[in-house]
């Protein structure tokens, strides 16, 4: 449970859609805010022998694209002590640099990852909230240059990612507290910013 300390943080959810730029702007954030610290759901998922995982139907290949595949009460509760400063070891840290964003007397926190936003828990602590979205053809066109770990294989994109973020993404729009971004176009950054700065973020 979270404690006093909440008040001293900012808390900024990225998710939505496989290589809709979730990481980028991740990225861009960290090195533009400070202090700050970056929590990425990939580092959650469970062992691929783990019993938590389930088939993707019809394929011998885990199912990677559904809450059950990552640790996230493991991922939430480094985002607690974090925030209630018993251990900040968990997060890729940046420090106070001349240049970048700051609200006073606060402290930042991006959580980064496909479905961060479709877990209760972390969805409810967080003050700034956004989903990336793509087309079917330009998602699966992303996708196919990147290379993963297991690789993708044949029928996985079609039966199992794109099913399964459409089921999340369906829960994402009922959120209304949630920005929905465009991964095509090029405003996430600038987005982001413009809220920042009505929450009293200025340049150090």
């Amino acid at each position: 449970m979270i404690g006093d300390q909440s008040d001293n943080w900012i808390i900024i959810g990225v998710s939505g859609v496989t290589c809709g730029g979730k990481t980028t702007l991740a990225n861009q954030l960290k090195n533009m805010l400070a202090p700050v610290y970056v929590f990425h759901q990939d580092k959650y998922f469970y062992p691929d022998d783990s019993p938590h995982h389930v088939k993707c139907g019809g394929l011998d290949h885990n199912n990677y694209d559904i809450l059950s595949a990552l640790d996230m009460e493991s991922m939430y509760n480094d985002i607690v002590t974090t925030i209630d400063g018993e251990d900040r070891s968990h997060g890729s840290f940046r420090g106070r640099r001349e240049g970048r964003m700051e609200i006073e007397e606060k402290s930042f926190i991006i959580v980064e990852g496909f479905t961060v936003l479709n877990y209760a828990p972390i969805n409810e602590i967080c003050d700034l909230r956004y989903y990336f979205v793509l087309e079917y053809e330009e998602c699966m066109f992303r996708r196919s240059h990147r290379l993963y770990d297991p690789p993708d294989i044949e029928g996985y994109f079609e039966q199992c990612v794109w099913p399964e973020h459409l089921k999340y993404k369906a829960e994402i729009e009922r959120d209304a507290r949630i920005t929905i971004l465009d991964g095509t176009q090029h405003d996430a950054l600038s987005i982001v910013v413009r809220d920042l700065e009505h929450l009293g973020a200025t340049y150090i």
